[in-house]
Order: structure tokens, then sequence, then C-alpha cells
């Protein structure tokens, strides 16, 4: 059952000798029972977890520049929890390549959510391993991006100009831009008219600060997108 290890390199598109990612699913029990000189996979585990972190910290910062720290933390803390990462393993179906010693298996390991997160975070190990940091954050981003961005249908998390943002890069693959159309008053009385645009929609949005009028336009154009 986990000799086709083959096939689970070609689905997730990444190049790394075969018996070193069967490092990333020896469980202990396996370990324990094996007479073989293996390791289990917990080494690995607490290595994946640290990258599997780092990676969505930097993709958040990258992707939602206007969010502050508070915002990101809590997508961060949805998109890494354990029950994502194991409902992500599962669909990955990891859990059949698992080495689980006799009474691991009988009780059903293979589909058990704390041993799934687990085999992720070590999987994730091992190809920072064998292929550094980058190879690892993108198989994690591109592994949890739909995670991040379903997080707005699920809870209220998310400014409009990232909503925006994610709704952009989703169907059009693009950044919806935004155009200061008018500044006037003082200095410690501005206001600004600003236009976000994409594709056919736009819409004007008018705020204390450039960042206020920036959040009412993108609030318009997500809202015309949404009604279809």
């Amino acid at each position: 059952m986990q000799n086709n290890l083959k096939a689970l390199l070609q689905k997730i598109d990444i190049k790394v000798p075969e018996e070193e990612i069967k490092r990333a699913f020896y469980h202990t029990s396996f370990v324990n029972e094996s007479d073989e000189d293996l390791r289990s996979y917990e080494r690995l585990e607490f290595l994946g977890d640290a990258v599997v972190e780092l990676a969505i910290r930097e993709y958040l910062f990258q992707e939602f520049p206007d969010e502050d720290e508070g915002e990101l933390s809590k997508i961060k803390a949805v998109a890494v929890s354990k029950p994502v990462l194991s409902a992500k393993a599962a669909n990955l179906d990891l859990g059949k390549y698992l080495y689980l010693g006799k009474g691991e298996k009988e009780s059903g390991g293979r589909n058990k959510d704390s041993i799934l997160c687990d085999v992720f975070e070590s999987l994730v190990g091992v190809v920072f391993i064998n292929n550094g940091y980058r190879d690892a954050a993108e198989f994690v981003v591109e592994t949890l991006r739909g995670e991040v961005d379903n997080l707005l249908d699920q809870q209220s998390v998310l400014s409009y100009k990232s909503a925006l943002q994610i709704e952009a890069q989703k169907r059009y693959e693009k950044r919806p831009t935004y155009t200061v159309l008018e500044e006037t008053g003082k200095a410690h009385n501005r206001r600004f008219k600003v236009e976000a645009s994409l594709n056919q929609h736009s819409g004007i949005g008018r705020g204390r600060s450039k960042k206020e009028a920036e959040e009412a336009a993108a609030k318009q154009v997500y809202l015309q997108i949404k009604r279809g």
C-alpha cells in the first residue's frame, strides 16, 4: 500500500528521492515494531511545523499589505490549524502511505486527524531538507491558498480591499487598481476621493485618509462582483 510513493510525488509535483519521502511516513508505532534501524517522522514534523508557519506568514505579509498584524494573525491561525492541515492531508491521501504498527493500523490510524496533521508537517520537513525553503514554501502555499481565500466566507476577518484582492486573483489573475481622483482640505482635515477598478467594474470611495477612501471604493467593486 505504501510502495506507490511515485504516484504521490507526481500528484504533489515535487522532486524528492522516494527513499527520502518515505521517511515522512514512519509512525512511531511502526518504528517500535520494526527490526530495522528506523526513526519516526516526529523530528521531521517538528521542522515542518515551523516551515508551514513561516510560509503562510510570508504569503499573508506579501499578499495583504493593508492588513494589520492582528487581522493577519487571525487568518494564519485558521490556515495552519490542525483541522485544516489534517483535511489537506486527507485530500492528498497521505494516510494510505503511512507505515503504522499493527495496533495503530487496526485502530484506524490512517484516518486520525492528529496523525494526518503530523504527517503533512513531516512531508513539508522532508521537502525543506532536500529542496530548500522555497520549494517547501511553494508546496505549503499552493496547498493552503484555497483555505486563505475561503476565510472571508467563513468569518469576517478581512477588509473589503483584501477581499477584493482575493476575488481579483481568483477570477482574473490580476490585482485591482486604485486612483486618487481628488485630494482636498487642509493638512489636518484632508478628504480623499479614490476610484477602484477591476476589469469592467469600478467604484468611487471617499474618506479622511487615502486608505479609508480605497476601502470604500473596494467595497463597491467587491459587492458588484459578488452580485454577479
